[in-house]
């Protein structure tokens, strides 16, 4: 009775509103004043009313939602620090020529070729064919297509708060230190709604994600570094893993280990536990690039792309994810040109550019987006959210999504 009487009531309020030239105003003011109703929103007088109100397809009254959600699954996946110009144009000729005649040698012979396109194509084949195919990339800055970072910082720690907590800190994410993080996450936020709670896992090859997520505070599992994975549910599979992996060399930067563990620990637990929200972050392209091995640099960006496809068989082939599931891709930071192309440093020119990809159900197919506009890290958290058909609200105000993707 009390469902529809909320529906009687609201009905009333947005008969004469939804016909008004500045109808998403007006939807949105009385959204505002129907929530007095109750301190407790009545998800399922909200179901009806989107049912048979159009309108309240994008403004709606629930704290998360704001529109009919595109996807019931979403699945976010970061490589550390790949710049822009290997995605878009592969194998970088301007820093190739600064390398040693035997190196250079390898990095022609393995993904060389007479033009950017066809280089990039070699580099991350998956990226270049089936995804681009079904998804939109962004970024491309040699048609004016930007996505920058907003922080001031140009590095780790502070890009993964940015790109998750919706907002640039400069105040407090100043550092790559192991501090738990004061700023709620998009993905915390998702654990707490309803049909979500428990459904939200991270894995990640860097052991700071589980400080960048806060996953004392936030309350889903955040597996990573050399962290065995010991929460929910575990085959014989999995403890091999974990007894692997103990015995698995750091052959990369303390506490980073090997992404092909990171995507075993993180197929596996797919596989086990069906999450409806998952984040990958690989490292491998942050650390051989600061060890300025660029062959080993490219080696892991073609890595990453043979995990990205293995990924998207999984997602065809389940029928639980298969065409229900958006998949977005993108960096924490961006790096130097040429000789510089090794680091990234506040104001180390190249540093804060960036780029995105996105596929999944309700998203055009345009493939590489090559018209000029300016897009931020600090939008993706809440694309992630309205993959869902949630608004990402906390106590910091969070930068809108991405609305070119929706479009």
């Amino acid at each position: 009775m009390k469902h529809i009487l909320a529906v009687a009531f609201l009905g009333i309020a947005f008969s004469h509103t939804l016909l008004a030239p500045n109808a998403p105003a007006l939807v949105a003011l009385h959204t505002q004043s129907a929530k007095g109703i109750s301190q407790h929103y009545d998800y399922q007088a909200l179901a009806l009313l989107r049912r048979f109100c159009p309108a309240l397809r994008v403004h709606s009254l629930s704290q998360g939602t704001v529109m009919e959600a595109t996807s019931e699954f979403v699945f976010v996946v970061t490589t550390d620090g790949m710049r822009w110009q290997e995605v878009f144009s592969g194998a970088d000729p301007a820093v190739v020529e600064t390398l040693d005649a035997n190196t250079q040698a390898y990095c022609q012979q393995k993904y060389g070729a007479g033009d950017p396109e066809a280089r990039r194509k070699k580099l991350m084949p998956f990226f270049w064919t089936i995804l681009q195919q079904n998804a939109q990339i962004y970024g491309n800055r040699n048609f004016g297509n930007n996505m920058n970072v907003d922080n001031s910082m140009w590095f780790s720690y502070p890009g993964y708060n940015e790109l998750f907590s919706g907002k640039a800190d400069d105040r407090h994410i100043w550092s790559n230190s192991k501090k738990h993080n004061p700023n709620t996450n998009v993905f915390e936020f998702l654990n707490k709604q309803a049909g979500l709670q428990g459904k939200v896992a991270a894995f990640g090859s860097w052991d700071a994600f589980p400080y960048i997520l806060n996953e004392e505070r936030a309350g889903f599992m955040v597996n990573a570094g050399f962290e065995p994975r010991l929460d929910g549910p575990i085959d014989q599979e999995q403890l091999r893993l974990n007894s692997l992996q103990q015995i698995t060399p750091a052959t990369l930067h303390a506490g980073v280990r090997p992404d092909s563990l990171t995507w075993a620990f993180a197929k596996k637990y797919v596989n086990l536990a069906h999450p409806r929200v998952l984040f990958i972050g690989y490292g491998e392209t942050d650390e051989y690039a600061h060890q300025g091995n660029y062959p080993a640099y490219l080696d892991a960006a073609h890595q990453f792309d043979a995990f990205l496809a293995d990924l998207w068989r999984m997602i065809q082939q389940d029928p639980m994810y298969r065409g229900k599931t958006t998949l977005l891709i993108t960096t924490d930071h961006g790096r130097g040109f040429k000789s510089n192309w090794k680091n990234h440093l506040p104001l180390l020119d190249g540093s804060n550019a960036i780029w995105c990809a996105v596929a999944g159900p309700g998203i055009k197919a345009r493939g590489e987006i090559k018209s000029g506009m300016q897009l931020w890290q600090k939008q993706v958290a809440q694309t992630i959210a309205h993959c869902l058909g949630l608004k990402f609200q906390c106590a910091h105000t969070v930068a809108p999504a991405i609305r070119e993707i929706f479009e």
